[in-house]
C-alpha cells in the first residue's frame, strides 16, 4: 500500500463510518429489544405452563385420591373376608375349655 491508495481510501471509510455508524446502533438496538421481548414471552409461556402442570397435578392427585378411597374400601371388604377365613372353626374341645372356665360373672 502506498500513500496514494491511503489516501483514496481515507474518504471512502469516514463516509462509510459516517453513514454506518448510526445503521449499526439503530439495527443494535432494534436486535436487543427484539431479544428481550421474545425473552419476556418465553418467559410467561414457562409460566403457564407451570401453571397448567400445577392443574394437572392436582387433577392427577384428586383423581389417585377418589381411586384410593375406593380401593381402601374394597381392601376392607376384602380384610374382613379374609379374617373371617383365618378364624378357627369352633371344635368341641374349645365349648368344653370354655364351660369349664365358667363365665367370669357366675362363682362357684
Amino acid at each position: 500500500m502506498n500513500a496514494e491508495m491511503l489516501q483514496i481510501l481515507i474518504p471512502i471509510v469516514a463516509i462509510l463510518g459516517v453513514f454506518g455508524f448510526p445503521v449499526a446502533m439503530v439495527f443494535g438496538w432494534k436486535w436487543f429489544k427484539f431479544k428481550d421481548k421474545e425473552l419476556q414471552l418465553d418467559a410467561e409461556m414457562r409460566k403457564t405452563s407451570g401453571q397448567a402442570l400445577e392443574a394437572r397435578v392436582q387433577r392427577l392427585e384428586s383423581v389417585i385420591l377418589a381411586l384410593d378411597s375406593d380401593l381402601r374400601a374394597k381392601l376392607g371388604a376384602a380384610r374382613s373376608l379374609r379374617n373371617d377365613l383365618l378364624e378357627a372353626p369352633a371344635t368341641p374341645e374349645s365349648s368344653q375349655a370354655a364351660r369349664q372356665l365358667g363365665s367370669p360373672g357366675k362363682s362357684r
